[in-house]
């Protein structure tokens, strides 16, 4: 009986002290929550903390929803630039304007699928099936970059105009392309086309009023014999810009016919500017040709019996036998010359004068058949200057001298004029330089 008392005071003496250690616990957690959320709420109300804690709380929702813990995928996009753009629309019916030539397309989705859909040939289109005349706003799709990635596509959406065509027919005219790569030598005819001539063109009536011209481009690159050529056809406005329009035919066939005509003909010095005071030429020699054969069409050449080489005086200066190069000059309408330049002699001498006396007057240029009543000189003296050689060979049949008629009657002081076609190397005055002469009508 005594034992049982000694364990039952024993037990609640343990329970005691077990009841102790668990009050003392309790206060210590209590203690330990107390500080922990102290800490936090100085961490979300300081100004200093609060920033960063947000960022970390959001990073982590972040990732907690968007993990997939079966693969973890890579979003990425792409910039296409210049993408074409394809159309759809009944052009045999119709004319359609104001599609722009290119767009951009952002392409997004996983990264190895961008990629691959980016190297494809894709495009964006305009589709206007079952559209009428009129203006129309149209979205713009993505064709070809397949169902793995989504396109955004810059302009989403443009603003067309379809305008019904009609037919028109235009004359047919021509430009012949790439000349410079032909020999000069070379004459090309007017093209023979194997149309009539006129070409219809289909397209909206505003289009057709600013068509001015149409042309066929006919390439002569190399052309030395007759030819027959597909010539593509454009349309151009006035100011030569040109036009899109649907021609009928697209191109023609045209025949040119390509000659070279030519003819020899003598060269010829040609002095030019006046000679330094005291020098006089005795003469000028072409040393190395004499002739050379012209080329250019036959119409030019018939009026062609010489061509020259200009001399211009005023860069002579002293000594003898002296030889230049001088370049031939071509009339206009020659394409070329066998003959570009030419090797001169030039031998000078010391200006001489010597007069010629009585040289009678001659009257030009009497249009109104009037007559000269009075004259204060009929005869006049003529000064020849140049070489001793070349005044010397001039003879008073050599020159002429003459004034010029006037054109009603009354009284005058006309200049007088001296010609010599034997010899250009020599300068001619007259003593006297004037004459007076009365002029009335030739009835009177």
């Amino acid at each position: 009986m005594e034992n049982d008392k000694r364990v039952e005071t024993a037990r609640k003496i343990a329970e005691k002290h077990a009841n102790s250690g668990r009050m003392v616990m309790f206060e210590n957690v209590g203690k330990f929550i107390r500080w922990f959320s102290t800490i936090i709420d100085k961490i979300f109300y300081s100004p200093r903390y609060a920033p960063v804690f947000a960022l970390l709380i959001a990073l982590l929702a972040y990732f907690v929803t968007n993990y997939d813990s079966s693969s973890a995928t890579i979003t990425s996009s792409k910039v296409l630039s210049n993408v074409s753009i394809n159309t759809r629309y009944n052009s045999g019916t119709f004319e359609l304007s104001g599609v722009p030539q290119a767009c951009e397309i952002v392409l997004t989705g996983e990264a190895g699928n961008v990629t691959n859909a980016a190297s494809k040939k894709g495009y964006c289109q305009v589709d206007l099936e079952g559209y009428t005349e009129g203006t129309h706003t149209v979205k713009l799709t993505a064709q070809g970059y397949g169902d793995s990635v989504s396109a955004i596509i810059s302009p989403s959406e443009v603003t067309v105009t379809l305008k019904k065509k009609t037919t028109m027919q235009f004359d047919l005219s021509y430009d012949y392309i790439n000349q410079n790569s032909m020999d000069s030598r070379y004459i090309l005819s007017e093209p023979d086309f194997s149309s009539s001539g006129k070409i219809n063109i289909r397209a909206s009536q505003d289009t057709l009023n600013s068509i001015a011209m149409v042309k066929a481009l006919i390439d002569v690159s190399g052309a030395t014999e007759d030819f027959t050529i597909s010539a593509p056809l454009v349309a151009y406005d006035k100011n030569g810009r040109v036009v899109d329009a649907e021609l009928v035919p697209s191109s023609v066939e045209a025949t040119v016919h390509v000659s070279s005509p030519s003819k020899e003909v003598p060269i010829r010095l040609n002095p030019v500017g006046t000679i330094p005071v005291g020098l006089a030429i005795d003469s000028i020699t072409i040393v190395n040709h004499q002739t050379a054969t012209i080329y250019g069409s036959e119409a030019v050449l018939s009026g062609i019996s010489e061509i020259y080489a200009n001399y211009d005086l005023s860069t002579v200066t002293e000594g003898v036998d002296k030889e230049i190069m001088l370049p031939v000059t071509l009339p206009a309408g020659v394409s070329s010359s066998t003959v570009t330049v030419v090797n001169v002699k030039v031998t000078l001498a010391i200006v001489e004068n010597r007069e010629l006396a009585d040289i009678p007057l001659n009257v030009h240029d009497n249009f109104n058949n009037l007559a000269v009543s009075e004259i204060d000189a009929t005869t006049a003296t003529v000064i020849v200057s140049g070489s001793n050689t070349n005044i010397n060979a001039i003879s008073e049949t050599d020159v002429e001298v003459y004034f010029t008629m006037p054109e009603e009657p009354g009284t005058y002081t006309v200049p007088l004029y001296v010609t010599c076609d034997s010899n250009p190397y020599i300068s001619l005055s007259t003593n006297p330089v004037n004459v007076t002469i009365t002029v009335i009508a030739s009835n009177q």
